[in-house]
């Protein structure tokens, strides 16, 4: 079962060095495109409404982008913002023609939400969170545009 709720906890530190459109094989652009999507949800959720989509738009497609749009909203309405870095372990990388999957068994331990007046972290991730992403690509850009939680554990190594 997956769980379309889940947003991915941006990063501050996973920035790319590779442009996927210079990575050697589809499987690597698919992995670095999977992972810009971290440090551009960190971006957008410290830029004002109404400037979020560009930052995003690079890196995400229809529906996640929407969705992760609301979820920026929400999250800064309660006065959060989120901290830390996940660490990806991605398997299971599948490219078919324009359309790819991967999945990660992320650990979260060092991710969460914090208090934007107080800076207190109020809630932390987990250990062993296992997503499926699918990316599209676009105009000869790997996007990421679904990201589901599964429900089954998954362990790293995967």
């Amino acid at each position: 079962m997956a769980d379309e709720g889940a947003l991915p906890r941006p990063s501050p530190t996973a920035s790319t060095t590779v442009s996927p459109k210079l990575a050697a094989t589809a499987e690597e652009a698919v992995l670095i495109a999977y992972k810009s999507i971290y440090a551009a949800g960190q971006r957008a959720e410290r830029t004002p409404d109404g400037q979020r989509k560009p930052v995003l738009a690079p890196y995400v497609t229809e529906p996640l982008l929407s969705r992760m749009l609301r979820g920026i909203v929400a999250l800064r309405a309660t006065g959060r913002f989120t901290w830390g870095s996940p660490v990806v372990h991605p398997f299971g990388i599948k490219v078919k023609g324009q359309k790819a999957t991967l999945h990660d068994c992320q650990d979260n331990r060092n991710t969460g939400q914090m208090d934007e007046k107080t800076s207190k972290r109020v809630l932390y991730g987990s250990e062993n969170t296992h997503l499926v992403a699918t990316l599209l690509l676009v105009e000869g850009t790997w996007k990421v545009s679904t990201l589901a939680h599964v429900r089954a554990p998954c362990s790293v190594g995967s």
